[in-house]
């Protein structure tokens, strides 16, 4: 006989259909966060879940008889039936070998079937967004990271080292305090070592950008990069710097950075400051799965100011056509083009 699935999995894997309920409010967020801080079990347990979901999409992938599983398991009515389905899988996967622990599924509102499952520790976690999606996830250290829009972040602890591969977009890290851990955040060709402090990185195809927040933090080239070794490859930074980074060079450059519009995106906000039309679009698409196009070149040097509510493009682009010369065509795929206007 399969057993009840323990209570604290069964709670973290609620709190999972609620954060990801298109539903969920910020006062949600901000209960999930009270829960995770009140005890390290409750936030160990949410990242044991997520690395259960990730390795499950991975297995579902090369075994149509864990698809088949997974498809009872979706048609089942929101009763304990569902729950005995989902352990079932649990059996076979752990009969091949793949992981150790339970599968628990619940039909969240709406239809659908959630799957989370119990890996060993130190089982790297995924965990990603969507075009447009902000989420945050509190590690087992207790350690917060916020991911912006398109972001992907893998999850590698062990007893010794926290590490975080920053794999693409932009994520702003909150560290829990260990001196004997170090918290390492690796981003295309540079890493960021940090004990208790804040700050965020964000990946492009070309550079990294590592702003500081609170605390210290020593940037210098990831592991294995050609120009590890150089003398200056390291840098330290101070509250409020910014580092910028080449991804094909050991080229940096550390300034002063405005910290509430290069963190306005933690709450779905762009800021503009004389900010060219080019960069802007740019910015404004990162959010959105219906791109805006600069048809003239020449209206790219304009410059726009403003604060822009990330998930309402069309405000931007109303903004830009009541104070430029500038008209938007929208196009049969779905693009909008910005030429000037006749």
């Amino acid at each position: 006989m399969i057993a009840e699935p323990p209570k604290l999995a069964q709670e973290a894997a609620d709190w999972d259909i609620r954060l990801r309920s298109p539903a969920c409010t910020a006062a949600d967020r901000a209960a999930f966060e009270a829960w995770c801080t009140a005890d390290p079990a409750h936030a160990e347990a949410f990242e044991g879940l997520q690395v259960g979901l990730s390795a499950l999409k991975d297995a579902y992938a090369s075994s149509p008889r864990l698809r088949a599983m997974r498809d009872r398991a979706r048609s089942a009515p929101p009763q304990r039936a569902s729950w005995r389905i989902a352990a079932s899988l649990a059996v076979a996967l752990v009969g091949g070998g793949a992981v150790a622990g339970y599968v628990y599924t619940q039909q969240p509102p709406g239809g659908g079937a959630l799957a989370t499952m119990e890996l060993p520790r130190g089982a790297p976690s995924v965990h990603q967004t969507a075009v447009g999606e902000r989420t945050t996830v509190t590690l087992s250290d207790g350690s917060v990271v916020t991911l912006n829009t398109r972001s992907r972040v893998v999850v590698s602890y062990t007893a010794e080292r926290r590490e975080v591969t920053l794999v693409a977009g932009q994520a702003l890290f909150e560290v829990a305090r260990n001196a004997a851990r170090p918290f390492v955040v690796t981003a295309g060709s540079r890493q960021v070592t940090a004990l208790g402090t804040a700050f965020d990185v964000r990946l492009d195809r070309k550079e990294v950008r590592v702003t500081l927040i609170e605390g210290k933090v020593k940037v210098e080239p990831a592991k294995g990069s050609l120009w590890r070794a150089l003398p200056l490859g390291a840098r330290n930074l101070a509250p409020g710097q910014q580092l910028v980074a080449s991804n094909a060079s050991p080229t940096a450059t550390v300034t002063a950075a405005d910290l509430p519009t290069e963190t306005s995106w933690k709450q779905g906000v762009v800021v503009f400051n004389d900010t060219p039309l080019a960069e802007a679009v740019a910015e404004i698409n990162r959010y959105s799965a219906e791109p805006i196009t600069v048809g003239d070149p020449a209206l790219g040097a304009l410059r726009i100011n403003g604060r822009f509510r990330t998930s309402e493009p069309n405000a931007f682009l109303n903004a830009v056509t009541a104070y430029f010369p500038v008209e938007a065509q929208r196009t049969p795929s779905g693009e909008t083009v910005l030429n000037a206007r006749s």
